[in-house]
């Protein structure tokens, strides 16, 4: 059967409908690179953090202003510069049907 037209599913995480040119099946949300903490949520833009590798750092950040994935510093991967979230979330891939 050939798939033509237009595909579409919607993301779990941030409930943004996707939309692909067939024949694909999967698309890939890039909600993890926003702020779900911010308001409102997903749609601001997080900075890119590299986590520091010191020995210090492996153990879970103690901060009363930290939020998010506080207890496992080295998944870390976003920041987000307005509030200060740390996100280890990855990218979410979305079945189209």
């Amino acid at each position: 059967m050939i798939k033509v037209g237009f595909a579409q599913g919607v993301c779990k995480r941030c409930n943004r409908t996707l939309r692909r040119r067939r024949p694909a099946d999967y698309a890939v949300c890039d909600c993890y690179k926003c702020c779900p903490n911010c308001s409102p949520a997903y749609t601001k833009l997080m900075d890119p953090c590299m986590p520091d590798l010191t020995p210090s750092t492996y153990s879970p950040i103690e901060s009363e202003t930290a939020l998010g994935d506080t207890n496992h510093p080295m998944h870390i991967i976003y920041r987000c510069p307005v509030c200060g979230y740390l996100s280890a979330q990855l990218p979410v891939e979305v079945i189209l049907t």
